[in-house]
């Protein structure tokens, strides 16, 4: 087996590979599911979604919560009160920012969005037993927060 050979598998194997990998699926799947459903794809609903869980939130929380770039999310903003799913309001703090809000349109859709998204959820999931579901969870939580713990660990060197 040739040093190339054997690299290519490495790479393969590496968890962060699988676990993008397993999300890009993820995602694919459920965005063409909500598209063919709803009409919307799976990165609008998360900005209609994340505006139903804070509103008023600013175009900058908005930006850390969906981790999408900040002028593609401008433009799903746009795009998504054009449509009158979002209202976009002047801040009474600070007339530079903008509040987000659901119109009435986007609170029903979010709705029917979430009991269907819980069906895929199940569904997903539904090839593990319930302790590998809670193990799943567990071992989630403990990576991400170890992973915002050198986060900070390294944020705080370079400050």
């Amino acid at each position: 087996m040739s040093n190339t050979a054997s690299t290519t598998d490495s790479i393969l194997e590496f968890m962060s590979f699988r676990l993008n990998r397993l999300c890009e699926m993820t995602k694919s799947s459920a965005s063409g599911f909500y598209e063919r459903e709803f009409g919307i794809g799976l990165r609008e609903l998360r900005v209609l979604r994340f505006a139903g869980l804070e509103p008023g939130l600013t175009l900058t929380r908005l930006i850390e919560l969906v981790l999408l770039e900040k002028t593609v999310t401008s433009k799903l903003v746009t795009a998504l009160a054009k449509r009158g799913l979002l209202r976009r309001e002047v801040g009474e703090a600070d007339a530079r920012q903008l509040n987000l809000y659901l119109t009435a349109a986007g609170e029903a859709l979010v709705a029917r969005t979430y009991q269907r998204g819980d069906m895929l959820e199940k569904m997903f999931l539904s090839v593990l037993t319930e302790a590998e579901v809670q193990t799943l969870d567990r071992c989630i939580d403990k990576l991400t927060a170890a992973l915002i713990e050198h986060q900070q660990g390294a944020d705080a060197q370079a400050g």
